[in-house]
């Protein structure tokens, strides 16, 4: 997306929520990424006078936070008035909630505010980028004329006359939680780990996800191929379900739910009384850890267990805000390594700055906590 600031935002976006069922924690920060992204969403409804749920989740965009932005600000309502919803049938809720928003992504009037948040953001955006400059920080003036929140290669002046869910897209992540069951709809590449009462990860969960993978490749082989994300080692697509991303959905010689890119989510079930912690994050932080780890051989193993382990240890303690320990992982996952960046790239002037060497994607995790 037009490349990325050299200075890294890392103002802190945190939430910390407890009751008498459940406490949780979020945060984010934006990295080097010109936008932020990824957002969240947090909800608590009482159902009745004796039930009370809670809905957690996170939407990342790509190639642009507009679709991101309104999945987030509008999940709540179209989840609350569907038939399923409301006879407390939430797994096939949400389902339909997932699959219905992307379908409002075609509405004109809904177009219309994607158009509109994509030339606010573009002003947002330039606006903090020119306070930057004024407190000498380094920005390239590259970085303050090439900004766009939607694909590049559009011209901003025919933007009347663009679907921007052609062109932008965005994971879905969310989290119901009632009484005693717990509901997960996924729909990107966004992920999460349980933690059961013995404190281990439950790889029953990890294994459901992978059983997919299969699936998933024979769709998009026959949808003519992976477009949108990639294949690693010809067997593991990173991104094959989301919002918008419609260039991939509209194939018309085959059935829309044999899309490269389908809306529907996976949908997971699991046991309150079971369960711990509930870790949920991004793809951004997944490739920090990553790399971090320099490994490999099972991937997906080796990164949980390094999210895993940090927050079962630092969570014992449970004065600590969630979101604090969550800002620390993202410190501790980060390069720290200490840059000396020339101020206004001017390569003749002795000034310079030490700066964090964060890295370019958004940061977003949400960490939920079970009591026994």
């Amino acid at each position: 997306m037009g490349g990325d600031i050299n200075i890294p935002n890392l103002e802190q976006n945190p939430i910390d929520i407890k009751n008498n069922k459940i406490r949780y924690g979020i945060n984010k920060i934006q990295g080097r990424k010109k936008s932020l992204d990824v957002f969240n969403i947090n909800k608590t409804i009482n159902i009745s006078q004796d039930e009370v749920i809670n809905i957690l989740g996170i939407f990342d965009g790509h190639s642009g936070n507009e679709i991101s932005q309104y999945i987030s600000e509008n999940f709540y309502d179209e989840l609350s008035k569907n038939e399923k919803f409301k006879s407390q049938k939430y797994k096939e809720a949400l389902n339909e909630t997932f699959i219905n928003l992307d379908k409002s992504l075609r509405i004109e009037e809904v177009n219309n505010k994607l158009k509109a948040y994509s030339q606010k953001n573009k002003l947002d955006i330039k606006k903090k980028i020119i306070e930057l400059t004024k407190n000498d920080n380094i920005i390239n003036q590259d970085d303050i004329n090439g900004i766009n929140t939607l694909m590049d290669f559009i011209d901003p002046e025919n933007l009347e006359n663009v679907l921007i869910s052609d062109y932008i897209g965005s994971s879905g992540l969310v989290v119901l939680i009632q009484e005693n069951i717990t509901y997960i709809a996924n729909a990107g590449n966004s992920h999460f780990i349980i933690i059961n009462n013995q404190l281990e990860i439950n790889n029953n969960i990890i294994t459901q996800q992978k059983k997919f993978k299969e699936g998933e490749k024979t769709r998009i082989k026959i949808a003519k191929g992976i477009k949108y994300g990639k294949e690693i080692k010809g067997e593991e697509y990173i991104y094959t379900r989301g919002f918008g991303d419609f260039q991939y959905k509209t194939n018309k010689t085959i059935n829309i739910d044999c899309s490269e890119i389908l809306s529907e989510p996976f949908l997971y079930e699991i046991n309150n009384n079971d369960t711990k912690y509930i870790i949920m994050f991004n793809h951004g932080l997944y490739e920090n850890v990553l790399y971090k780890l320099k490994c490999s051989k099972d991937i997906d193993n080796n990164v949980y267990k390094n999210i895993s382990n940090f927050f079962i240890e630092n969570l014992k303690e449970d004065k600590r805000k969630i979101s604090e320990i969550i800002y620390e992982y993202f410190n501790d996952i980060t390069i720290q390594k200490k840059e000396n960046i020339i101020l206004n790239n001017d390569k003749k002037s002795n000034s310079s700055i030490e700066i964090n060497n964060f890295a370019t994607d958004n940061l977003s995790c949400i960490i939920i906590e079970f009591f026994s």
